[in-house]
């Protein structure tokens, strides 16, 4: 099968990622973050099970992979858990960068355990993509007093999130393998739907938002990444788990990008450094 339609499927992975996790900032600052995870993958989950119905007839339903399927969303859900702590403790910059370097993990485990192989402009073009995100969200003054490894920090925090999410991504080809992209999407979100409204019920918050704005933003931004959750399955399933993710795990040059034109954010010279490298490996990625 062509690679080209491997690189199709994690672009438009990508730019659903980007898009979704740049519109979810705005009730992120709004709302309690255990409310925006649960109603983000509540509206995920009726969106990619609606999505089901129309792919019964191509979908294998095996019990063993769906428990297999439970089990990598409880692993999701730690990381969005850890995140949002070490954001809450941590300097956005810092954290950001930390908890997206999880691609490195992603691409290693799947090269010693899928036994995946790279040519050399592949592993040059993973390379500056990896680069690019870690420099498209860091502020370098954000390391002064930072406290680094201490809890306040929050950079433990930014480092669990970085390597579960690493170790997610690369084991959902499993289940994807015999389930179907869009069976596995579907499972991921009500797992993590389902524990992050057992938090939500434990905290004693409640569940509901007041502001229909907030609602809207919350069910754009599942819209987004309900493609980008189908779709990186979809390349997984045909593809090579390390290349797929890291043209997904370049989203962040999307989502920085909308801040830009969207939110008229003021980008940095490292901003501008980080989208060129992203770029240019996507394009040696795509060509070679």
């Amino acid at each position: 099968m062509n690679i080209s339609l491997g690189i199709i499927l994690g672009l438009i992975a990508m730019f659903g990622f980007g898009i979704g996790n740049a519109i979810i900032q705005v009730p992120a600052r709004a709302v309690e973050n255990r409310k925006v995870i649960f109603f983000r993958t509540l509206f995920s989950t009726l969106m990619i099970f609606i999505t089901l119905i129309f792919f019964l007839p191509e979908t294998t339903f095996s019990l063993t992979y769906i428990l297999i399927a439970f089990v990598i969303s409880f692993i999701g859900y730690i990381p969005l858990f850890t995140f949002y702590k070490a954001l809450k403790s941590g300097k956005v910059g810092i954290i950001t960068t930390i908890s997206s370097s999880s691609v490195i993990f992603t691409v290693l485990f799947s090269i010693i355990f899928f036994k995946e192989s790279l040519t050399l402009p592949q592993v040059f073009s993973i390379v500056l993509i990896i680069l690019g995100i870690m420099l498209i969200s860091i502020d370098f003054k954000d390391f002064k007093n930072s406290s680094l490894f201490s809890l306040s920090s929050g950079v433990p925090f930014a480092l669990i999130t970085c390597l579960l999410w690493g170790i997610m991504y690369f084991l959902m080809k499993i289940p994807v393998s015999v389930l179907g992209p869009i069976l596995t999407s579907l499972i991921i979100e009500s797992g993590i739907m389902i524990l992050s409204g057992i938090n939500l019920a434990i905290s004693k918050t409640g569940f509901k938002i007041h502001k229909r704005k907030i609602l809207f933003y919350i069910f754009l931004s599942s819209l987004f990444v309900s493609i980008g959750s189908i779709f990186f399955n979809l390349g997984i399933k045909l593809f090579d788990v390390s290349i797929v993710a890291a043209l997904t795990f370049s989203s962040p040059l999307i989502s920085t990008l909308y801040g830009k034109f969207v939110y008229k954010e003021r980008l940095r010279t490292s901003q501008y450094l980080a989208i060129s490298l992203m770029i240019i490996g996507i394009i040696v990625i795509s060509y070679f």
